[in-house]
């Protein structure tokens, strides 16, 4: 039906207005592939913009029901915020109360550890000054032991073995046996001698409780005037030695009768001191006690202020996304009927593709040579027989409207092709047939509509140019469009593969003959586009 009516419009063209126009089977093979072409191209476009639009309306849901949900966890955080702040104020209390007890007890420590501190300074003082006082008799007392470390069982035998002594040892002995709560006598003081443990009582005597009555007693003796260690020692080495042990302990005697008093007021200063001391240790401790509980709230408040600043920025962000959200759902509501409408009349598009697609193809197939009048005749009689089919169509269709976006047309437009509806079919053919397209142009529009559209990848050749089939091999192998200007009524032979795309398959090659060449044909972005400046 579409190859005789445009049979019949070539004929009838021809005899109103001696045009030839040649109607070949190329075109119905033409028409048949163009078809498959087409009706796939249109059925991926509507089918892909009906899919965004279902996507679009999928999310709107999606997001509408997000809302809902984060509506419902904002309010759950909103509550768990609130009992954080809530929480983190009731430690503060805690912590301000527990720090003002530990501030008291640290005050009460300090002012106790200053007290304590003096009175250690004075317990040092007194027993500095009893240490200082002893000390006069110290050596006195440390030479007099030495003496008698000197001393052994010999030198005491050689005293016992006096029958009658010397006055000098006589005496010195009386004051030994006084110091040990004896009677003066010879024979007391040849028995004690005699004791095995004699000179250990000596060494171990305690020099620190020596009695009044025995102080009063020695002190006769030590005042004697040949009551002295160098006469007595002259005598008897042994008894010098014990003479000096007596001076000894009477010096230090006095000397301790002296501190004694100093002493006991160390003692007791001492114990008053450690009492204090291990009050102030448990007061210490408690103190320390405190002070860790104040800082593990401090640290349990630091981390609750952390947690609740966390849950607060979270809830603020949340409260963000859930008014953007809110005006997204909002803003796109109205435009919710309107996507279901769209989504329905891209359906019935993808329905109706199938007799329009059949219009397109038909329209690039035969429709090139004809003007306006007959291309409309074509059409309204094309959509007639599909109507007669009862194949799905499209009442009002246009080619230039099935064909092309409205995009690509307004750039073709800013590019040089004139606005009106038959140059925009014209473009639309030239753009998506798949034989290489003749123009006729003499006004020159199509030139300068296809310089400006290719810019500077165009080849421009003519047939007298001399480099022409290098331009055109140049163009088929780098995939380069080439425009071949001033077309006459013969063209060169060997453009012949070329312009009826005569292409050979060479293992996994497609390959064109140019001229003796074999050229890899760039099918992706090689095209060629013919223009004449009168009919041919």
């Amino acid at each position: 039906m579409v190859h005789l009516s445009a049979q019949d419009s070539s004929d009838k063209m021809l005899q109103e207005l001696k045009r030839h126009n040649y109607i070949t089977p190329t075109h119905f093979l033409e028409l048949a592939r163009g078809y498959r072409t087409v009706l796939s191209a249109k059925r991926t476009e509507i089918g892909d913009a009906r899919d965004k639009l279902s996507n679009g309306l999928a999310k709107l849901i999606e997001a509408r029901d997000g809302v809902q949900i984060m509506s419902v966890e904002l309010e759950k955080k909103k509550v768990v915020c609130a009992q954080s702040q809530k929480d983190c104020e009731n430690l503060l209390v805690e912590i301000v109360s527990e720090r003002r007890v530990a501030d008291e007890q640290r005050k009460q420590v300090e002012a106790d550890s200053e007290r304590i501190g003096k009175e250690e300074i004075d317990c040092k003082a007194i027993a500095d000054d009893a240490e200082a006082e002893l000390n006069v008799a110290l050596p006195a007392l440390e030479k007099a032991m030495a003496e008698v470390e000197k001393l052994d069982k010999s030198a005491i035998s050689e005293v016992k073995a006096y029958k009658s002594p010397p006055k000098q040892v006589e005496t010195v002995l009386a004051a030994v046996m006084i110091l040990f709560s004896k009677q003066t006598d010879w024979n007391t003081a040849k028995k004690v001698l005699g004791e095995a443990n004699f000179l250990q009582s000596v060494k171990s005597y305690d020099k620190d409780n020596v009695g009044p009555s025995i102080m009063k007693k020695i002190k006769g003796y030590v005042s004697q005037a040949d009551f002295k260690p160098e006469a007595v020692g002259a005598v008897s080495k042994a008894a010098g030695a014990l003479c000096v042990w007596v001076h000894a302990i009477y010096i230090y005697a006095n000397v301790a009768k002296e501190v004694a008093p100093k002493r006991a007021r160390l003692k007791g200063a001492q114990e008053s001191l450690a009492v204090k001391q291990a009050s102030l240790r448990k007061a210490q401790e408690e103190l320390a006690e405190v002070t860790a509980k104040v800082n593990r709230l401090k640290q349990k408040y630091d981390n609750s202020v952390g947690e609740k600043n966390r849950l607060r920025a979270e809830a603020d962000q949340m409260q963000m996304l859930l008014e953007r959200a809110n005006k997204l759902v909002t803003g796109l509501a109205g435009e919710n009927e309107r996507w279901q409408t769209s989504i329905g009349h891209f359906q019935g598009e993808l329905t109706r593709c199938l007799g329009d697609s059949l219009v397109g193809s038909a329209f690039l197939s035969y429709a090139g040579p004809f003007d306006t009048h007959y291309r409309s005749n074509l059409v309204s009689g094309w959509l007639a027989a599909i109507k007669e089919e009862q194949l799905p169509f499209t009442d009002s269709l246009t080619f230039a409207a099935f064909c092309a976006k409205p995009t690509d047309v307004r750039q073709w437009n800013i590019q040089g092709l004139p606005a009106d509806n038959f140059s925009t079919e014209n473009g639309v053919i030239t753009v998506r047939c798949s034989r290489w397209p003749l123009m006729i142009d003499p006004q020159n529009q199509a030139n300068k509509w296809i310089r400006r559209m290719e810019k500077s990848q165009l080849r421009v050749v003519d047939l007298k140019s001399r480099d022409m089939l290098r331009e055109i091999e140049n163009g088929i192998v780098y995939g380069l469009p080439v425009l071949l200007q001033d077309v006459l009524e013969e063209l060169d032979p060997a453009l012949e593969p070329v312009l009826a795309k005569a292409l050979m398959k060479v293992g996994n090659r497609e390959v064109l003959r140019l001229g003796d060449k074999e050229l890899d044909y760039n099918k992706e972005s090689f095209r060629v586009r013919a223009s004449a400046s009168r009919e041919i």
